[in-house]
């Protein structure tokens, strides 16, 4: 300890000061046992203005201090000390005052010499030179002389912003050294503990216990370390000299007493699950230590240090609440470190309630100094538990991992047996395929007339492309696919392959564009690849391209590579879905998306090609406005052919033909209608064969188009497809049973799923009749049948039925039907006497066009809307006539009739009697 000694003379004032301010003395005889405890012997002062000398110090009068401790609040003030010492113990002249609290920022020692005429003065900061970079905490001590029966005054003043609790304790050398050893033995083994904590802690979460929650009270147990080590004043001296930094250090860890604990309750215990709000409570603690931990480097006041100890009281009691309620709920995987935190956190939360000055109980800091070793005793006592834990979790990770490993197996073995399935199902298919295309071609050069045949040789064709991917991906998986190199114009074999969607351009009416960067390319090329890469490229752009869009492609040779470039102005692809694309069996199948049915192969295939050439695709997508296809290949290039160049299969990579339907005018009332609604052509072109001659028919592509054309038409009835774009047929089917104008309409839905659940659920949205495919030509056209039956007998019910309304009961249940007619009459009771009362007045009543309500009411009661109002005016009528409720002629007026003579004749054509004859 260097020590600056500054002689102060006071020739006159020194006489006052020991003979006037002093009063009694604290004598030191044989008796006093050492060390002693000078803290009630002295007096106190307090300079607010913290700018008084000793000189006018001297001149004030301090109070007596009544307690044998001090606690000294947060603040600017300066505090001063003074006791004058006797020494009646001829045995020991040399004496060493101890302020017990390392972390006093500036003590000035100021003591009278032996003539009481001048005062030798001593300052010392926070200790931090070579010699004392220990791992054991220092208190400032100065050493004076004071010989047998002499008297000498002392002052102390004190000056720092952090309260403090201390004690100012006198010893002889002796019993200085003893104490000091005592210190060391204690201090000694605490470290000792502390450190061996911390190596244990981190050997075991980087080596052994491979577990987050141990890994973060390793963190924890780091942090306290730290935080122990500024208080008694060791982690400031650690890196740096100078004492203004060291305590801005040290405070630093010391105040940082529960910051592991928040972010170890933040991130292991995962308090959002209970309440998100918990978690931003805890943050906000976190953040708030944090920010006064940094503030303080830069504005080291009183008031932040006080900020910080309320900081250390809010979160410990806020923490040990969070811990306590782990406890209590048992929860398996932070019990054991929520009681570890919870003993942790009391010490600190004990220690500032005390030195804040809320509770005076002196003990409170020996309590807080007992529950800090209670943390690692218990930390010890749980270990075994930690260790049993980490175990488990270890051992069920083994067994997630061994559990994976049998999954991948079994994967790999099942991955196996489905290349081996599709490759045999495969070969199976092609051989009754060639048995059908040879006489399918036959029988179109025999009848080039009946388009059933074209339509057959169609999806022929496209089964055998279906077939030929399932081939092609099989060879893949099996690495059976190898690459066969030909001699080939690039240029010249491309161009004859996009000839080939000439017609299907011209068909959906899409601008297609393709050019090349070079007139002739020659190259050693796989050709077959190739071909299947740009055919299924192509085949999606003009899938998803609608009628008057634009489909291009762009080929440019470099050195070593090729860049192929499909781009269209089709619906495009959410930027979500466009790293599946080319997964297996993947399809863009949101409704907003998908117009199209499709295998899911295609685009798989194109990736897998390209990898086994070993070139690379990408694909860029915007909704609503197009997708982008590039495609790098790398070839060699030769000067010229050795033999003919090889041309392009056009036959063979004709996609599907797309039909678009064709609406229609329903000319009359008296052919039913039927609503088909299916998005493969082929299929929806023969199912409208079957009916052709029975019904006037409407052709819809998919859901959201029979949709709108069956509120348009209101058809008699609707054969829909299951699985279809934008809206599928249970959409359809639950959309159209919903909606007043149509939930009349029978729906017979076709589908490929035949099982019972599929059935069922289709039952469930409404489907009046379940048909799977494939299905029987005269099935289908005996259920469809069968449902035209049921709603005549319907009709016919409807048309023996009274039409006045008899008054509803409540064990009475009406069907939808029924509901109809009665909102029906409701509308006409309203407009009962007004003969101009038309039908377009009446379907805008009933929230209908006139076609609808007129194909509705057709399709309930068989009548006409101009029958049902008439047939429903003369029920009333010839009810108030039975009833005597006026002449012939003043209720035929009240029912609408404005001509009798009409009057009389539409009655008696209904009821075979006159009016008259009807009273």
């Amino acid at each position: 300890m260097k020590a600056i000694a500054v002689i102060i003379l006071f020739p006159f004032f020194a006489f006052f000061i020991s003979n006037t301010c002093f009063g009694q003395d604290f004598v030191i005889s044989k008796n006093t046992q050492l060390p002693y405890n000078l803290t009630s012997e002295v007096s106190l002062f307090k300079d607010s203005t913290a700018k008084l000398s000793l000189f006018q110090v001297s001149r004030i009068d301090f109070q007596k201090s009544s307690k044998d401790y001090f606690l000294f609040p947060y603040s600017d003030d300066v505090f001063w000390v003074k006791v004058s010492l006797t020494n009646n113990d001829s045995k020991i002249k040399d004496w060493i005052l101890v302020w017990t609290n390392p972390l006093i920022e500036q003590l000035d020692f100021y003591i009278s010499d032996s003539t009481g005429k001048s005062f030798l003065h001593k300052q010392q900061k926070i200790i931090t030179s070579e010699r004392d970079k220990t791992f054991i905490g220092q208190d400032p001590k100065f050493l004076f002389e004071l010989s047998s029966q002499q008297t000498k005054s002392i002052y102390i003043k004190l000056t720092s912003k952090r309260g403090h609790y201390s004690k100012l304790m006198l010893h002889s050398k002796d019993s200085y050294q003893k104490t000091r050893l005592d210190d060391y033995a204690g201090q000694g083994f605490l470290n000792g503990f502390i450190f061996f904590r911390l190596l244990l802690v981190l050997v075991l979460s980087f080596f052994v216990v491979k577990d987050r929650a141990f890994r973060l009270y390793s963190l924890y147990a780091v942090i306290r370390t730290f935080t122990y080590w500024g208080f008694i004043n060791i982690a400031g001296p650690l890196f740096t000299n100078n004492p203004d930094l060291a305590k801005k250090i040290d405070f630093l860890f010391y105040n940082s007493a529960t910051l592991g604990a928040g972010l170890f309750i933040l991130v292991t215990f995962a308090v959002g699950k209970f309440h998100k709000s918990y978690s931003y409570f805890v943050f906000a603690i976190t953040a708030f230590n944090v920010f006064i931990n940094a503030i303080i480097f830069f504005d080291y006041q009183w008031y932040w240090l006080k900020a910080g100890a309320f900081t250390i009281v809010f979160s410990s009691a806020c923490y040990v609440g969070i811990n306590l309620y782990f406890v209590i709920k048992k929860t398996a995987f932070s019990k054991y470190y929520a009681i570890l935190l919870i003993w942790g956190l009391l010490s600190p939360f004990l220690l500032y309630i005390r030195l804040l000055g809320w509770i005076e109980f002196q003990p409170l800091f020996l309590l807080s100094y007992y529950l800090f070793w209670a943390e690692f005793f218990f930390f010890v006592f749980f270990l075994g538990r930690i260790f049993k834990n980490s175990e488990m979790i270890k051992n069920i990770s083994e067994q997630k991992l061994n559990f994976n490993l049998e999954q991948n197996a079994r994967l790999k073995e099942l991955d196996s047996i489905k290349t081996k399935f599709f490759t045999n199902i495969s070969h199976e298919f092609r051989t009754p395929l060639t048995l059908l295309v040879g006489p399918i071609d036959e029988l179109q050069k025999k009848y080039p007339q009946e388009g059933i045949i074209a339509v057959m040789q169609r999806n022929l064709l496209r089964l055998q492309s279906l077939i030929d991917q399932l081939l092609d991906i099989s060879k893949l998986d099996a690495g059976e696919m190898k690459l066969k190199l030909e001699e080939v114009d690039l240029n010249q074999f491309l161009n004859q392959l996009f000839a080939s969607f000439e017609s299907l351009a011209q068909s959906k009416n899409i601008i297609f564009n393709h050019s090349q960067s070079e007139n002739s390319e020659f190259a050693l090329f796989d050709i077959d690849k190739l071909e299947k890469i740009v055919t299924n490229l192509l085949s999606n752009a003009f899938k998803f391209t609608p009628e008057n869009g634009r489909v291009s492609v762009r080929i440019d040779y470099k050195a070593v590579q090729m860049v192929l470039r499909v781009q269209d102005s089709g619906i495009g692809i959410d930027v979500e879905r466009l790293a599946h694309i080319f997964d297996r069996f993947y399809q863009v199948d949101d409704f907003t998306q998908r117009l199209q049915e499709g295998t899911g192969i295609g685009l798989a295939l194109v990736k897998e090609l390209v990898d086994l050439l070993n070139g690379k695709v990408e694909v860029s997508s915007e909704l609503g406005k197009g997708t982008t296809f590039t495609v790098y290949l790398p070839f060699k290039s030769i000067e010229k052919l050795s033999k003919p160049a090889t041309q392009a299969n056009r036959e063979s990579i004709l996609p599907e033909t797309f039909i678009q339907p064709k609406d229609i005018e329903v000319e009359n009332d008296e052919q039913s209608i039927m609503l088909i609604v299916e998005d493969n052509a082929d299929l929806r072109d023969f199912v409208a064969s079957i009916f052709v001659n029975q019904y006037q028919l409407i052709l819809a592509v998919d859901g959201e188009d029979g949709l709108e054309k069956a509120i348009k038409f209101v058809p008699d009835i609707v054969i829909s497809d299951l699985m279809m774009p934008r809206l599928d047929g249970l959409g359809l089917c639950e959309k159209l049973k919903n909606d007043e104008r149509t939930n009349h309409i029978p729906v017979v839905m076709l589908t490929a799923k035949a099982s019972l659940a599929d059935r069922l659920i289709g039952l469930e949205h409404g489907a009046d009749d379940y048909l799977s495919k494939p299905f029987n030509k005269q099935e289908l056209q005996i259920r469809v049948s069968n449902l035209i039956n049921q709603r005549q007998v319907l009709r016919d019910k409807f048309a023996r039925q009274a039409v006045v309304v008899v008054e509803k009961t409540e064990e009475k249940i009406q069907t939808i039907d029924e509901l109809f007619i009665q909102k029906a009459q409701k509308v006409i009771n309203r407009h009962l006497a007004e003969s101009t009362f038309d039908v377009e007045k009446f379907a805008g009543e009933m929230s209908l066009s006139s076609v609808q309500l007129r194909r509705k009411l057709k399709a309930i009661t068989g009548q006409t809307i101009t029958e049902f109002v008439r047939n429903y005016r003369l029920e009333i009528a010839a009810a108030m006539l039975k009833k005597g409720e006026g002449t012939v002629s003043e209720i035929a007026y009240q029912v609408g009739f404005d001509s009798m003579p009409y009057f009389s004749k539409v009655f008696q054509d209904k009821y075979g009697k006159t009016a008259s004859e009807w009273e």
